[in-house]
């Protein structure tokens, strides 16, 4: 590329950047909605979820031995610990300052995932009380009330329970999800739609039974991908497209939460057992309701700027200016 179209280039790509700042000034009225943000996570529990004595017999199980989904030798090995469900919640991640995106996050911890001790190994399912949880965003709005901006629900995946007794996997379903408005700025010229990606992972601590330690374990993670959610109540389609959310399987698996070895008062005496499985939940939401054109043109198309004519730049130019309105 020579000199001058050089520098006819990058006299077009300044003039793009002008016009993108500009066009940016505006906002809608469904974006920006930060102020006085409010992040609530909740965890749903239930008595043994998962009925495993609804599998057929299999020739290496010994469901009939474990009638009325109790362990063997668990009738005075019961625990009484609760999940405390300590909320970790972190507001903003610090790289995710862009001006159409926005970045936050979901925890909860001391979590059990079991209502009960086991004397069977760390991966015995009898007793699962994690049922799902669920996610909420609120900000305080024009009028000085708290507005709810989206709320989620997860729950586990019942229909194959085979799974987890014989893998000793989960998986999670979409419960509900709703959108109303964006942390991310919405430009005004948008049609108010944003996208959003969640990723959900289940974290754990234990010991096993050589004495050793497994600290801030990742057991799985799970994805749900959003794409061009509206966000305008009045919109036509925009209760069915929520609707058409609910059941959705999300993407990815978990490992069930490993019980921890340790001790418990059987008969008056110390017996070793394993624990009722302690984790974390830890969601990371990102929001993005417009690609940033100049990063989306240096990234994509590198390696055709410092070739192109000018003839080439101006198409790239106008193909990304396009995809963008």
């Amino acid at each position: 590329m020579s000199k001058s179209l050089k520098k006819y280039f990058f006299e077009i790509i300044s003039l793009v950047v002008a016009f993108i700042m500009l066009s940016g000034c505006a906002g809608s009225n469904v974006g920006s909605a930060g102020k006085g943000e409010g992040l609530k996570m909740n965890i749903d529990e239930k008595k043994d979820v998962v009925n495993f004595n609804t599998i057929k017999e299999q020739p290496t199980a010994s469901l009939a031995a474990r009638g009325n989904n109790k362990a063997r030798g668990l009738d005075m090995v019961v625990g009484n610990v609760v999940s405390i469900a300590t909320d970790a919640i972190k507001n903003v991640i610090a790289n995710e300052q862009k001006k159409y995106s926005a970045a936050y996050q979901f925890a909860l911890t001391d979590l059990y995932f079991y209502d009960q001790l086991s004397n069977e190994g760390p991966f015995d399912p009898v007793g699962m009380k994690f049922s799902g949880f669920r996610v909420s965003r609120t900000f305080i709005n024009n009028t000085g009330n708290t507005d709810t901006a989206f709320t989620a629900g997860f729950s586990l995946d019942t229909t194959n329970a085979q799974e987890i007794l014989n893998n000793s996997i989960f998986r999670l379903r979409l419960d509900y999800f709703q959108l109303k408005y964006a942390k991310a700025k919405v430009a005004a010229g948008n049609d108010k739609k944003l996208n959003m990606d969640m990723e959900i992972s289940f974290q754990t601590s234990y010991v096993n039974q050589d004495g050793v330690l497994f600290d801030n374990v990742t057991l799985g993670k799970f994805y749900l991908l959003i794409r061009s959610a509206p966000l305008d109540s009045a919109a036509e389609n925009y209760k069915a497209y929520y609707e058409e959310l609910k059941g959705k399987k999300l993407t990815g698996r978990s490992f069930i939460v490993p019980r921890s070895f340790g001790y418990h008062k059987e008969d008056g005496e110390p017996k070793p057992g394993y624990s009722q499985g302690a984790y974390t939940i830890d969601v990371k939401v990102k929001e993005n309701s417009k690609d940033v054109f100049i990063s989306k043109v240096i990234s994509d198309n590198t390696g055709i700027m410092i070739d192109s004519y000018k003839g080439d730049a101006i198409k790239i130019i106008n193909k990304s200016l396009q995809g963008n309105r």
